[in-house]
């Protein structure tokens, strides 16, 4: 072994180290030791290698230092090794271990698995596979799992599988993964099928069932359906329960159909995010609403309220997929402007913008049909100008010949009422042409004034239609003639029964007059007639009997007089008799019933003034004594009726004095006015 003070060339004047190479100096020569020692000294200085249990003390020492600091390198290589710059294939175990335990600290799935990979490339009979590799792979491995599982919790299933399937299959913890992995998918089925369930109710608006399903969240298995969609389904409901009355009331609005209703619509449905369950509906509802909006606008053109049209066509929504249609329309409304001049100029400006749509255009074909029906009218105004121009003309021929080209015109067309228009005067015209003559022989067949000439003058004139331009003047005639006919007719039968009304028989007046049948022109005259006749027969009849009843003298006889003379008609000839009775009659009654007070019964002196009519002379008369009589009937009987066995205890009155009938002796009894 080379000592540390080896040198490679020896120093001049100085022996070597090694014992080996010692060699004497020459005698001649001195020898000459650093600091000049002695080579005594020197052996006495090398004196210490005599002790050799010292020696192997020393030995034995630095083998057990270098062994174990071989075994602690063995274990342990240095604190931070750079894992990713080391070549593999040559590297030792210890470093693969402690590279791998380095990826293993890190905690995650991907680091577990390189670590796992790393040390599981050794050879199954490595010394360090038993006691140490092995144990860190199924350390590692159930890590792996605990992390899946920790992935399951947080909702992320598929992760938690893929992880899980990752485990060497060597490892205990691969034996649980299937059917922890089947735990797992039931679970999630169950938390999917609840969320999923309770999300389909609350489209249905069954927002009790939703909120039922959501709380049974809470039972699942799993953090992420207990906790995280638990919380998402809650705040989907109150958002549903919003929403939903979002999607009412945007739909009632729209069934307005007016523009106001509409965009009222849109505002509300734009209102419903896409968290919510009712955003699908919603973005259904809205095409919907942007397609209405859509006909409502083409409408309004056909029904010439072109700024109507243009605002409700300006409000749909341009994402609404509806943008060339809306583009189409603006060109109908430019044609429509156009086409409502009902010119010749006009219509063609029409046709001129519509052909601006191409074939491949949404609204072609309804475009094609327009310039159709435009070009239709300028024919049509062509027609109705050639029918005019005709019927300048005036003859009937010519005015028959315009109403035939006029009556081409569609019933359909723009152009029809002007033509109905002038096809009626037209006509008129005609007919008043054809017509007059008639009417004029008739009127002359009338002047004969005969019922036969009248009857000719009838029939003549109905040969005109009650339709045509003379129809209502040839009717207005004949009831003219007609009536003359049943006046001619009639009025001697009317004679004949006034003069037997005018004889007294008025049953015979009546048999006559009522010959007259109702519909005749005198029918209402004779009916005036007959209503009087028998009104003054019933009066007399009627006076008869009341004057027959009076006659009895009593006073119920005198009040059934004055009821039988009430009921005399106001027409009949008997009235101002009847009337002259009942006056002299309620004097006879008021008599009558001061004699049933005089014998004291007030009641029936009160019923019978009291049936005295108020028109009568005699009426107020018998309201003064009936008011006395009353005050009389509520007297104390002691009072108003004295006995010869009063005692002279009798209350004094301060009432007046009363005679017999119970009368103040002061009121002159009731007495008729002079006739």
């Amino acid at each position: 072994m080379t000592s540390k003070y080896d040198d490679s060339e020896p120093q001049t004047g100085h022996p070597s180290t090694s014992s080996q190479n010692w060699t004497a100096a020459p005698p001649d020569q001195e020898l000459s030791l650093p600091g000049k020692r002695s080579l005594g000294a020197t052996l006495l200085g090398m004196g210490w290698l005599r002790s050799w249990p010292l020696v192997m003390l020393v030995i034995f020492g630095f083998l057990g230092t270098v062994g174990t600091t071989a075994v602690f390198s063995l274990f342990r290589m240095p604190s931070s090794p750079n894992c990713r710059t080391i070549f593999w294939p040559t590297a030792s175990a210890a470093l693969r271990l402690q590279c791998a335990e380095t990826y293993a600290e890190k905690g995650d799935v991907k680091s577990l698995l390189a670590a796992i990979d790393l040390v599981d490339q050794l050879p199954e009979d490595h010394p360090l596979r038993q006691d140490i590799i092995n144990r860190r792979i199924e350390d590692w491995a159930n890590l792996l799992l605990d992390l899946a599982e920790r992935s399951f919790e947080e909702g992320d299933i598929e992760g938690a599988i893929d992880n899980a399937r990752k485990i060497p299959a060597q490892a205990a913890a691969a034996s649980v993964v299937e059917e922890r992995i089947v735990r797992w998918k039931e679970i999630w089925k169950e938390g999917a099928d609840i969320f999923n369930t309770a999300t389909d109710r609350l489209k249905e608006k069954n927002f009790q069932s939703a909120f039922t399903l959501s709380v049974a969240l809470l039972d699942v298995d799993n953090q992420y359906w207990a906790t995280e969609k638990y919380a998402d389904l809650t705040k989907l409901i109150s958002l549903a329960r919003e929403d939903g009355r979002k999607l009412s009331k945007a739909l009632a609005s729209a069934k307005a159909g007016t523009l106001k209703g509409f965009t009222s619509a849109l505002d509300q449905l734009e209102k419903i995010d896409e968290e919510s369950v009712f955003y699908e509906e919603a973005q259904k509802e809205r095409k919907e609403i942007a397609s209405s909006m859509l006909l409502a606008g083409e409408q309004l053109l056909a029904d010439r309220q072109l700024q109507s049209a243009r605002a409700m066509l300006n409000a749909i929504p341009r994402d609404a997929g509806l943008g060339e249609e809306v583009a189409d329309l603006q060109i109908f409304a430019a044609a429509y402007q156009q086409a409502w001049l009902s010119t010749i100029g006009g219509l063609e400006g029409a046709i001129n913008q519509m052909n601006r749509l191409g074939k491949s255009r949404p609204l072609y074909g309804k475009g094609q049909r327009l310039i159709a029906q435009w070009q239709q009218e300028i024919r049509e105004i062509n027609l109705l100008s050639q029918a005019r121009e005709r019927a300048v003309r005036g003859s009937t021929a010519d005015l028959t010949a315009a109403i035939a080209l006029a009556n081409q015109i569609s019933r359909s067309s723009t152009q029809w009422e002007a033509a109905e228009k002038q096809i009626g005067e037209w006509r008129s015209r005609v007919e008043t042409v054809q017509d007059r003559p008639i009417l004029e022989r008739a009127t002359q067949l009338a002047a004969g004034g005969s019922p036969d000439n009248l009857r000719a003058a009838i029939q003549e004139a109905r040969k005109i239609s009650a339709k045509r331009t003379l129809g209502p003047e040839a009717a207005e005639r004949i009831a003219t003639w007609r009536d003359r006919i049943q006046r001619i007719e009639d009025q001697p039968l009317l004679d004949q029964a006034r003069r037997r009304a005018s004889a007294g028989d008025v049953a015979g007046a009546i048999a006559i007059a009522s010959r007259i049948g109702e519909g005749r022109a005198l029918h209402r005259t004779a009916q005036s007639d007959i209503g009087r006749w028998q009104a003054q027969e019933t009066g007399r009849q009627r006076l008869g009997a009341a004057t027959r009843a009076s006659s009895r003298g009593t006073g119920e006889a005198l009040s059934e007089a004055i009821r039988l003379a009430q009921q005399v008609p106001a027409q009949s000839d008997s009235k101002f008799n009847a009337d002259r009775q009942i006056n002299r009659w309620s004097w006879d009654l008021l008599r009558e019933a001061e004699g049933s007070a005089n014998l004291l019964d007030f009641q029936r002196a009160i019923n019978l003034a009291s049936q005295i009519p108020s028109q009568t002379e005699a009426y107020d008369s018998a309201q003064l004594r009936i008011q006395s009589w009353q005050e009389r009937t509520r007297q104390p009987e002691g009072i108003s009726r004295p006995t010869s066995n009063d005692s002279t205890d009798t209350p004094t009155e301060t009432r007046p004095p009363l005679g017999g009938n119970g009368f103040p002796l002061n009121l002159e009894q009731a007495q008729p006015p002079n006739e």
